[in-house]
């Protein structure tokens, strides 16, 4: 969506999830055009047809403590090396640009490894790197920070490694940067993305009676607010103190006490962004509403209708059970970002492209 709102036509895709295919085609419905439903690991190069750009967005399970920090080692986040060999695959048909994407923790797997094993793989293939970070909620009210990887065939300038700290480049990226000067960079000077989105929170709400069967019972949402430290009580009590309605986010953490025990503990976030959207399989994914105002509070799960609206897919069709659309605007991406990493880097690249007439070099790929 992101990168057709810009002039980009989809030639293909894949996922090995028949319900995330299901969801897709519910909303598309030309999934039976081009969706290739099987494991990437399985996709022979020589049958993805001849494209432009090439995206990937593999499970960051690996990349996290969810997944015990396996990195491209653990069964989800070597899907990576499934898209390398689809490239491979193409041989002198591998598009002339490609961008990955994924949780920051990327850049620090394993010590920055895993990521100089990707961008090495990346230029390998005849691709010369760059990357950047961007959030979501300079375009959403959803804090969503992500790492994007954009490879390009386009000859790279020279330059000195010492890349502008900005809120794209922060310094954590800087420094990888400037220390590895063995991978082929090609850095793209970006404009300032916007400061936050114009839309806060209450904006994206659906107005749900009092009575609807989507608010807690008072019991269940009174346990929620018991599990508030003394910190987040203090947070919701305030909130509750006030003459009007004011909403926030909860998500429920696991929280080591001073005794050595674990709590599950309700965490508060007040300033008109939620927090990122999950996948309900990450434990604690799902997203909570907390309403107050006028002495009284009442709690909800965020409906999947609104988690559209944070990804910037308001008008997305919704035909799944809610798990199912948790699930899946849980492991998508933020349409707007998108569509401005189109604007902004992604079409100036293909006139490069075009004009350089770009084909893969000889004996690029191992």
């Amino acid at each position: 969506m992101g990168l057709e709102a810009r002039g980009w036509i989809l030639a293909y895709a894949n996922d090995l999830d028949r319900e995330k295919r299901a969801m897709y085609d519910a909303h598309f419905g030309d999934a039976d055009e081009h969706f290739d439903l099987s494991d990437v690991h399985r996709v022979d190069g020589a049958t993805v047809p001849d494209v432009e750009l090439a995206t990937a967005s593999f499970p960051c399970t690996d990349l996290s403590l969810a997944g015990a920090r396996l990195g491209f080692k653990g069964q989800h986040s070597s899907a990576f090396w499934g898209f390398a060999s689809v490239l491979r695959g193409m041989g002198a048909r591998r598009p002339p640009l490609v961008m990955l994407e994924n949780v920051v923790g990327f850049l620090t797997s394993h010590g920055g490894a895993d990521f100089q094993a990707a961008l090495e793989a990346l230029n390998d293939l005849g691709y010369s790197v760059d990357a950047f970070v961007l959030d979501a909620r300079w375009f959403v009210p959803q804090s969503r920070a992500r790492l994007f990887v954009v490879g390009s065939m386009v000859p790279a300038a020279p330059t000195r490694l010492v890349p502008t700290r900005t809120r794209l480049r922060p310094p954590l990226l800087c420094r990888f940067i400037e220390t590895h000067p063995s991978i082929g960079w090609n850095l793209r000077s970006l404009p300032d993305p916007p400061e936050r989105s114009d839309r806060l929170l209450d904006d994206i709400l659906d107005d749900l009676p009092e009575t609807a069967p989507e608010w807690w019972t008072v019991e269940r949402a009174r346990y929620l607010y018991d599990q508030f430290s003394e910190k987040h009580r203090g947070m919701a009590d305030e909130m509750i103190r006030k003459r009007k309605w004011s909403y926030a986010t909860v998500f429920r953490r696991v929280r080591v006490q001073p005794n050595g025990k674990k709590r599950s503990m309700g965490e508060l976030r007040t300033d008109g962004i939620a927090g990122c959207l999950r996948t309900p399989k990450g434990g604690s994914g799902r997203q909570i509403l907390f309403k107050a105002g006028y002495g009284r509070y009442a709690a909800r799960l965020l409906t999947p209708r609104e988690c559209a609206r944070l990804m910037g897919a308001d008008t997305y069709l919704i035909d799944a059970p809610d798990n199912r659309a948790y699930f899946g605007f849980g492991d998508a991406v933020c349409v707007p970002a998108i569509s401005w990493i189109a604007e902004n880097y992604l079409n100036p690249a293909l006139a490069g492209v075009r004009t350089h007439s770009i084909r893969p070099p000889a004996g690029a790929a191992r």
